[in-house]
């Protein structure tokens, strides 16, 4: 089911992260996993401003026992996206490898028309059917 979808644009970003955080939260994210989400959410989308092309789309989804948002934009894509830590001393690049951290999953999709960034979190006190 799609909770959120927006367009993302620069002067958007403080505005996604408030629908975020509102949507989460009452999808029923709370405390430091709706703050870790969010977090995750944000530098993904701050990305896209500072190395997608500038624009794209959020889309913010629940299933039966997890919240997935997708971060599409549609600059030229990549081969190879790092996900680690830049060398100390050395400014930025750390967004992907935070929204790993602070999520359950980070998938990214990158081709020639764009790159997609999934981060999923799983809801509290819900348990995957058939495990128990």
């Amino acid at each position: 089911m799609t909770l959120l979808s927006e367009p993302i644009t620069e002067v958007a970003v403080t505005q996604l992260r408030h629908a975020v955080a509102a949507a989460a939260g009452a999808a029923g994210l709370a405390g430091d996993g709706l703050e870790d989400f969010v977090l995750a959410v944000h530098e993904l989308v701050t990305n896209v401003v500072r190395h997608g092309g500038g624009s794209g789309r959020l889309r913010l989804l629940r299933d039966a026992v997890s919240l997935s948002c997708q971060v599409i934009d549609h600059g030229p894509g990549t081969e190879d996206v790092p996900i680690a830590l830049p060398r100390p001393g050395t400014p930025g690049h750390r967004g992907l490898w935070l929204a790993q951290q602070l999520t359950d999953s980070l998938v990214i999709d990158s081709g020639p028309r764009g790159t997609t960034a999934t981060v999923t979190a799983r809801l509290p006190g819900i348990q995957p059917s058939g495990h128990g």
